[in-house]
């Protein structure tokens, strides 16, 4: 028989939980319960508490980026005393966790713990306020699998003033970018201009205006009730800056980008939800999605246990969330299985990411090697023909080689010893094998 507490929303779930730490909340706050406010949808910032209690010094910076900031703002955290706190093991440090670490001194300095329940009251030093923290975990109903959870911050409300200016501070974006990985620890990816790159004018007129045109249409779109959201499909064969148009974006608008990885033996649906909900609290943000040709093929069975039907839902559903850019790669799109594609909306622009042709060689090598005027670069842009970018590189990093070691600059001849020991390189090398060091990967983001 179904209960009447199976189907309590959100807010009866929230006050029933500060109800049951009133009397400690009000002693902590000094103020009865009804002058206080409670600020819900935050980040786990009661995650301070692992280093703040428990003594577990952070070696490692964990937490999301908001508790980072917060730690050092703490003067002093306290839990109720007969409430001990619960912690579960994070995902991403539970095969990096050994008996011999918990055995030694390092135990302490090891940081995998995950803050879930007790409230914790923190004074914060700089604003010269107390606010107690505290996260409420239920199921959102019948048909929901997992569990959901209210992250709090409970104040007085003369505070609030000094709370705004906190919740600012804690969101402020840093100006570089990350790559956030589910199961790994985000990387910091190096900037990169639009103009630091050789464009093709399509892709110029697909992807650069339009991303770019998106944000700046944001109140257009919630004006006529459109999501704000905008999905891009990158394809072509590896080598042709599909990575750095990625990287590009992201420096653009100082995006963190959050992908996992579809072909690790363990990835599954929950591994996906887990992406598009961080990539939701982190917004404005993007979501990488990369091969999706080889994770989808419309040929052969997935190469991933990440279900098809399950990713098609989430880039439908809402929680693509406004304020989050979908971005995709395939070396292969024609192997990819139709369904991603079917469907208006999923991608917005499919962007094609060739070999140069003549013209953006030319340039290529042009910034490549200013010394070299058109004249002379016009044999090696010849005779680079069908060349990706990174085969490109390549032959101009051989070029640099030969002239460093007899102290002289790149010459011509230089550029065309580089492209033929390129082009030997390419012919004994396996068809089914891509060339070292010119496959795309998210991983070279960082």
């Amino acid at each position: 028989m179904t209960t009447p507490q199976e189907f309590a929303t959100r807010s009866a779930l929230i006050r029933r939980a500060i109800a049951a730490h009133q009397s400690w909340i009000e002693e902590k706050l000094g103020i009865q319960i009804a002058e206080t406010v409670i600020v819900d949808g935050l980040p786990n910032l009661s995650q301070v508490g692992v280093q703040k209690c428990l003594g577990i010094f952070d070696r490692r910076r964990s937490g999301n980026r908001q508790s980072r900031r917060l730690r050092p703002l703490v003067a002093q955290a306290e839990v109720p005393p007969q409430y001990p706190p619960i912690l579960s093991v994070a995902d991403d440090v539970r095969t990096e966790l050994s008996l011999e670490a918990l055995l030694e001194d390092r135990a302490t300095a090891w940081t995998g713990f995950e803050w879930q329940d007790c409230p914790l009251a923190l004074r914060l030093r700089m604003f010269n306020i107390t606010v107690v923290a505290l996260n409420v975990h239920y199921h959102s109903g019948p048909g929901s699998e997992e569990e959901s959870a209210a992250r709090l911050l409970v104040a007085r409300r003369d505070s609030i003033p000094a709370l705004l200016r906190l919740i600012e501070d804690l969101y402020h974006r840093d100006r570089t970018s990350h790559l956030c990985t589910i199961g790994g620890r985000p990387r910091r990816v190096p900037s990169v201009a639009w103009t630091d790159l050789v464009i093709d004018p399509k892709i110029n007129s697909l992807l650069v205006r339009d991303f770019e045109s998106f944000w700046k249409r944001e109140q257009w779109f919630r004006d006529r009730n459109l999501p704000f959201r905008r999905g891009y499909l990158l394809h072509g064969p590896p080598g042709n800056g599909k990575t750095s148009a990625i990287r590009a974006m992201m420096s653009s608008r100082v995006l963190n980008a959050h992908t996992l990885r579809f072909f690790e033996p363990n990835a599954d649906d929950g591994d996906l939800d887990r992406l598009f909900e961080q990539a939701h609290r982190d917004r404005p943000a993007m979501i990488l999605l990369e091969d999706i040709d080889r994770a989808f093929p419309k040929a052969c069975d997935p190469m991933t246990k990440i279900s098809l039907q399950h990713l098609l839902n989430c880039l439908d559903g809402v929680a693509t969330g406004e304020g989050v850019v979908v971005v995709a790669t395939a070396n292969e799109p024609a192997a990819l299985d139709p369904a991603i594609l079917r469907r208006p909306g999923r991608f917005d622009r499919v962007v094609h990411f060739p070999n140069p042709d003549a013209a953006l060689r030319l340039e290529y090598f042009r910034r490549m090697n200013s010394g070299l005027n058109d004249e002379q670069l016009q044999r090696p842009v010849e005779a680079s023909s069908g060349f990706s970018f990174a085969q490109l590189r390549e032959s101009y990093i051989i070029a640099g080689q030969q002239a460093f070691e007899r102290c002289g600059e790149v010459t011509e001849d230089d550029l065309l010893t580089g492209i033929r020991s390129m082009r030997q390189s390419m012919a004994s090398s396996s068809r089914h094998t891509n060339a070292a060091g010119f496959r795309a990967s998210a991983e070279v983001l960082a």
